[in-house]
């Protein structure tokens, strides 16, 4: 009897672990035409099987018989999209996104990596990305050494939705600097935050989705806000 437990134990245990998703990383070829190096590759990462096989099955073909990627995306690097030393402003959703035939003219082009406003763009109003570019060259490590992500957590925006003022709270004494921008990613205004002075009047703005830039040195975080008044 207890040699019955045992191997039932065992074989739940090994279900569990065959069950265990790891996540892949993949770089993909970009090509957004304004000569930026940072916008020649980035990375995209899931951890869906057939996905997985997917991307593997293509990096076994030559480079100009692979397919391209397809799926949304979402303010941030995530924690892993990025060129070398250059953190992206944006990244696919992971297990969202998927290797496709041919891409549509709606989402293919580049969220830029030196216009935020670009990038409002691409996420609030396309947001999805399908590069006819984008096809996938390697593996790579998990990535490591990212700032972004824990300062975007060090933020806090209140209440959201707003109506008439909106309060931001963040760990240092350092001044922020706080902008604004609507949903197809144009720049409405820039404030100067400190500790004493923390609150934006946004009684001014309809109701609708903007985002936030805000920085703090050599740190950058994104947040969206909603305006319901």
């Amino acid at each position: 009897m207890k040699k019955t437990g045992l191997t039932f134990i065992m074989l739940l245990a090994l279900g569990f672990m065959g069950k265990t998703q790891t996540t892949r990383y993949f770089e993909f070829l970009t090509n957004c035409g304004h000569g930026n190096w940072q916008d020649t590759t980035f990375i995209a990462s899931t951890s869906n099987q057939k996905v997985i096989d997917s991307v593997l099955a293509n990096l076994a073909r030559p480079l100009n018989q692979r397919n391209f990627i397809n799926g949304p995306i979402d303010y941030g690097n995530g924690a892993h999209n990025h060129n070398a030393n250059h953190w992206f402003l944006w990244h696919f959703i992971p297990n969202q996104w998927s290797l496709v035939e041919m891409a549509i003219e709606l989402c293919d082009g580049c969220p830029y990596t030196d216009l935020d406003a670009d990038t409002a763009y691409w996420v609030g109003t396309v947001g999805s990305f399908c590069p006819w570019s984008g096809r996938p060259v390697r593996e790579v490590s998990k990535p490591s050494g990212i700032n972004e992500p824990s300062f975007e957590n060090e933020i806090l925006l209140y209440p959201n939705p707003a109506k008439h003022e909106l309060n931001l709270r963040w760990n240092n004494l350092d001044n922020i600097s706080v902008t604004i921008f609507n949903s197809i990613g144009q720049k409405l205004s820039t404030f100067i935050l400190s500790k004493d002075k923390n609150i934006i009047d946004i009684s001014g703005l309809q109701n609708g989705l903007y985002f936030l830039k805000i920085i703090d040195g050599n740190k950058t975080a994104t947040k969206k806000l909603i305006i319901d008044g």
